[in-house]
């Protein structure tokens, strides 16, 4: 009887805490893919034209973390994104400039304009491909 009695309250405790599991993993896992869509979103190349001069800046995702490279970087900077702002990201590169990165959606909903906000310059950029 007692060995009924362990089993019955084991198989509860094991369906009581995979229960507890599953309702606090579902909002994270739903939360990852919705990162992972708006990163998939966002990435592709982007031109930018700054006092005559065009540069091109490329917006991928590297081990799920959004990144961006320009011509003259081969492995790219990990963005972070902006407290509060869905669209919004943040950046320091290696020689310690912070830059202020925002895209934006067209009328249709697609991402296709990008703002980089940086020494009090803003550059705007246009995605010319995926």
């Amino acid at each position: 009887m007692k060995k009924i009695f362990k089993l019955h309250v084991l198989c509860v405790i094991s369906t009581l805490t995979l229960a507890l599991f599953t309702c606090y993993a579902a909002p994270f896992s739903q939360e990852k893919t919705e990162t992972e869509k708006l990163y998939a979103e966002i990435a592709g190349d982007y031109e930018f034209e700054f006092e005559g001069q065009a540069e091109t800046i490329t917006f991928f995702i590297q081990e799920g973390v959004l990144m961006g490279r320009d011509s003259d970087d081969d492995k790219g900077t990990q963005l972070e994104p902006a407290e509060g702002k869905e669209l919004g990201f943040e950046v320091t590169t290696e020689e310690g400039q912070f830059i202020e990165i925002t895209f934006s959606r067209d009328e249709n909903g697609k991402i296709t304009q990008c703002l980089l906000v940086t020494m009090g310059m803003e550059i705007q950029g246009v995605k010319i491909s995926k």
